[in-house]
């Protein structure tokens, strides 16, 4: 009898053993929506290009209701923490954020010195013209010269598209910054049999046409569970639904909706290297793109044909 009872003992210690190592939970840190590792069968890293200048991103990008303006809004609050890069371990303090922020190339009188820019050099380090003289003489462009005109006759050019200007710096403003990636991982789960895209970071980026070099730069990232809390903390946050104006979202219900389109750029591979490294910038990229997005799509399928 005490044998028997001593085995069930056992027996009863290594399933419940067995039962907590399948259930154990190891939730992801970065993630509004964790999903345990237990329930795990297949994840793949990717990583995707939001444009908010697209018909279908725009809503993320209403006039004055920027998702760009929310994020940098949120750090200057202390409501949310920028990293440098989306492996997010690296903090950037308020200054280095705001620094991120500046017009480089175009600070400082174009960069030019005190001595430079009173010897008549302009933004563009060339001498400043002299003012026209005379009247219908050869411009030398196929045109006329014109009287010059006093400066209150001079048509006013308004300035609404320039960042603002702090103590002579200028920085760029939210709908400049019209660039997020995501980077999130494809989980199939086991448990509900199906594909869930799990967000971990986002990262606003300058856009290359807004950038002197030519090449989009990273502002920041910040984890998407600060992220997604900050919505819904926030009323304002606000997904613009132009075809029925009572039916606006969250920017938080927003992204658990998918209401966006991000075109895949990177999918974890040993060597590190994004589509536009292996296939270039066009339409062997854009296939290369659409390809992986089906075969995520086709490993859901699958796992209902099993």
């Amino acid at each position: 009898m005490k044998l028997k009872y001593s085995l069930w003992v056992v027996i009863c210690f290594v399933s419940f053993g067995a039962w907590a190592q399948e259930t154990s939970t190891n939730p992801n840190p970065n993630s509004a929506h964790p999903i345990d590792e237990a329930d795990i069968q297949y994840r793949a890293q990717i990583w995707r290009r939001m444009d908010l200048n697209e018909k279908i991103n725009q809503p993320f990008f209403a006039e004055n209701n920027q998702i760009s303006k929310f994020l940098i809004d949120g750090v200057k609050a202390g409501l949310l923490t920028p990293y440098s890069n989306d492996s997010l371990n690296t903090k950037l303090s308020l200054e280095q954020f705001l620094d991120r922020l500046k017009l480089k190339g175009k600070l400082e009188n174009g960069g030019l010195t005190a001595e430079e820019i009173a010897a008549g050099f302009g933004g563009d380090a060339k001498p400043a013209a002299a003012p026209a003289s005379g009247d219908g003489a050869d411009d030398g462009w196929g045109g006329t010269k014109k009287t010059e005109t006093s400066k209150a006759e001079k048509p006013a050019v308004d300035d609404f598209d320039k960042g603002p200007v702090v103590a002579g710096v200028e920085y760029y403003i939210p709908k400049q910054l019209s660039i997020l990636e995501i980077k999130e991982d494809a989980i199939i789960d086991r448990k509900r049999s199906r594909l869930y895209f799990d967000i971990q970071a986002i990262t606003l980026k300058i856009p290359a046409s807004q950038s002197d070099a030519g090449l989009e730069d990273i502002v920041a990232s910040f984890r998407f569970k600060d992220v997604y809390k900050y919505f819904k903390s926030n009323p304002n946050c606000i997904w613009f639904n132009s075809t029925n104006e009572m039916q606006h979202r969250n920017m938080a219900d927003a992204f658990d909706l998918r209401f966006f389109s991000a075109r895949i750029i990177k999918k974890g591979n040993a060597a590190n290297k994004d589509i536009f490294d292996q296939f270039g910038d066009g339409k062997e990229a854009l296939k290369k793109s659409q390809k992986l997005e089906q075969q995520l799509q086709d490993k859901e399928a699958e796992m209902w044909e099993n």
